[in-house]
């Protein structure tokens, strides 16, 4: 049985007598993952084809993978004769691949199923078979069935009008290989690709992609793809206006397709449309007529609800020249009611225009009026929507292009490294007794700048424990020293106790923030915002003062640089420092810091306290206008930035500092009472 089926799949009689195969053997599926179609042999009519897979199916009842590549090839011979009605077919076999649970098996039927829907222009449908399909295609890393799908993709996107999305689909499958098993896809995908730059006025590229595609095809001997070429490049020469040419090779086209078992019919019904089409300008109608008839009846047949239309237009078309108006209008109507079932704008377009002149022809004035107002109204439409279409095509294309440039960029900048590598390598062998006698003279430069470094290290530790910590030491020895002298009463003594106990504290706090600033893994803007919440707790907490944060959930992982992080941090510390000795008033201290976007990002920080209103020539704000609030004004400038103080309307005080991200380029002054 199995022996009888795939003679008859090859194109072949079955031969009498030929002995039985176990059901067991599984069949090749190479004929339906994109292997070469056989030259056609048989002899048999398309009915006769059917009706022989009809037996078999009959003789094979049992529901296994030999009944499911019969009901396969049962719909595929159907479709040649009619789209709609390999449906129910193609549903069956869907069901029986789904029972059977072969997934080799039900990835190619999905994919059929969705190539129904497409003919029909049922995209809803073909959709969701085609995802499904695609997860099969991944999980068994089937590269080539990867490319169909998208291949599929494309084709909705193109019959839908979007060009730049079915170009996408086709440029990510191209991508993915074009040797192998996968070089039939990739060369279908070339030929869609070069019909969408066809349509977009890239002729030049669109002339290239063919001609890769027919010496590849010719090479590997793909007839079934050289017909598809052909085509376009009659296509490509219709476009052009080129109409002998395009006939000569849409003539090319149908005579490489009658040699080979071609299952997409559709294909070879467009291309006799292009052909009927194109004999028509060539100003011989009697013969494009013929070819028409011909090509239309073949549609009808096969329900080619994409293509009827555009047919009955273009007989309309050519009854119109042939100075009969009567039949001109008669299928002008069939293609208006064909577009308007099918939702089809460049239909009613076409059907309206040879409506208008054979209505005019007739002297029907105030219809030909009503049909010409349509067709301008339809041309106004579709002339925006392509207008809209092609320009986002072309801006998809000029992106593609781009990006080839710079890959050719790079390929060449590798190059150029390469070389320059190789010119280092020699250079290094001619200058290496000068670069052993300079040697020692970089040495000493470098560590006469290590020297330097350490140098301005120790400097800035020094003075950090100088101004900080030495002060409290200093003040921890007088009041020792007092307490050792015996001139304080009890209470006097446990007084100079706690100021030892507090200026012990302070030291230890300065000493950890010396170390803190030091830390390199210390240097992003989180590890700030948390030594900011712990210090305010440490001296604002003993102080009875709240201390509120407004820190935005938003603030990125920003690394900050030593000089950034070291003098907002003093800042800080210098501004909660003057609310405990300026505003022994305060209750409420609110701390924020935010990003501020633009040419040159910025951090804003904000100390705010709730102490009394300043604007008393002797409030406790007034004095706040001295040293302290200089030397915020001093470090903000180094860090390019500028500091504000000033007392806040309502009662408080506030000190904010907005200071670069990147490195300083300008100073600020500060503004005081701003």
């Amino acid at each position: 049985m199995v022996g009888a089926v795939w003679a008859l799949l090859l194109g072949l009689e079955p031969v009498a007598g030929q002995a039985l195969l176990s059901d067991s053997v599984r069949p090749d599926r190479a004929w339906h993952r994109g292997a070469a179609p056989l030259v056609r042999t048989s002899r048999l009519s398309q009915p006769q084809r059917v009706d022989s897979v009809r037996a078999l199916l009959a003789a094979h009842p049992r529901p296994d993978t030999i009944r499911l590549v019969l009901l396969t090839q049962l719909a595929a011979e159907i479709t040649v004769m009619d789209v709609r009605a390999a449906g129910s077919t193609r549903r069956a076999a869907s069901a029986l691949a789904r029972r059977v649970g072969n997934l080799d098996f039900l990835d190619e039927v999905l994919l059929d199923l969705a190539d129904y829907h497409i003919a029909l222009a049922e995209y809803d449908s073909a959709q969701p078979l085609l995802r499904e399909a695609q997860r099969i295609f991944t999980r068994q890393h089937d590269l080539g069935g990867q490319m169909r799908c998208l291949g599929r993709r494309a084709r909705i996107a193109d019959q839908q009008g979007d060009l730049a999305q079915a170009l996408d689909h086709c440029l990510q499958a191209m991508a993915m290989s074009s040797t192998g098993d996968q070089r039939r896809f990739h060369i279908s995908l070339k030929i869609h690709a070069a019909s969408l730059y066809t349509r977009l006025g890239e002729y030049a590229t669109a002339n290239t992609y063919l001609r890769e595609a027919l010496a590849v095809s010719r090479h590997y001997e793909y007839p079934d793809r050289i017909n598809l070429i052909m085509g376009e490049l009659g296509e490509l020469a219709r476009r052009q206006g080129q109409w002998a040419r395009a006939r000569y090779y849409y003539n090319l086209s149908i005579a490489v397709s009658r040699q080979i078992v071609v299952t997409d019919q559709a294909t070879v019904r467009t291309v006799r449309f292009h052909l009927a089409d194109v004999t028509e300008r060539l100003g011989r109608r009697t013969e494009a007529l013929a070819e028409g008839m011909a090509a239309l009846h073949d549609a009808a047949a096969a329900h080619d609800v994409l293509l009827l239309p555009q047919l009955q237009a273009l007989l309309g078309r050519t009854w119109l020249h042939l100075h009969r108006p009567d039949s001109a209008l008669a299928y002008a109507e069939r293609a208006r009611q064909t577009s308007q079932q099918m939702h089809s704008l460049e239909g009613l377009r076409a059907a309206y225009e040879v409506l208008a002149q054979a209505q005019a022809q007739r002297h029907d004035w105030a219809a030909a009026y009503q049909s010409q107002l349509r067709f301008d109204a339809y041309d106004d439409s579709l002339t925006g929507t392509d207008v809209s279409r092609r320009t986002a095509a072309l801006r998809f294309n000029h992106e593609v292009a781009q990006h080839r440039v710079d890959l050719k960029l790079l390929a060449q900048g590798r190059e150029l490294d390469h070389l320059r590598h190789q010119r280092l390598v020699v250079g290094l062998l001619l200058v290496a007794v000068l670069s052993a006698l300079g040697g020692t003279a970089l040495l000493w430069r470098y560590r006469q700048r290590q020297r330097q470094r350490e140098i301005a290290l120790r400097n800035r530790i020094a003075a950090d424990l100088h101004d900080d910590v030495g002060t409290l030491l200093s003040q921890i020895a007088m009041q020792s020293g007092l307490l050792q002298e015996g001139l304080a009463d009890a209470a006097g003594q446990r007084l100079q106790l706690g100021e030892i106990t507090e200026a012990s504290r302070a030291a230890v706090r300065q000493l950890n923030d010396v170390v803190w600033s030091l830390d390199t893994q210390n240097d992003h803007l989180p590890d700030l915002l948390d030594r900011m919440r712990d210090y305010a707790s440490e001296v604002l907490g003993v102080a009875g003062i709240e201390a509120t944060f407004d820190f935005p959930t938003g603030l990125p992982d920003q690394r900050l640089s030593a000089l950034l992080r070291r003098n907002l941090y003093l800042i800080y510390k210098k501004a909660l420092h003057n609310v405990l000795q300026h505003a022994p008033s305060a209750t409420l201290v609110v701390v924020s810091l935010r990003c501020v976007a633009g040419s040159l990002p910025q951090l804003v920080l904000e100390v705010r306290d709730n102490g009394q209103d300043g604007t008393a020539p002797n409030s406790e704000h007034g004095q706040r206008t001295g040293q302290g609030l200089r030397s915020m004004a001093t470090r903000a400038e180094a860090m390019g930035g500028a500091a504000t103080a000033g007392p806040v309307p309502g009662g408080g005080f506030r000190v904010q500092v907005a200071v670069p991200l990147a490195s300083p380029r300008r100073s600020f002054g500060l503004k005081i009472g701003s």
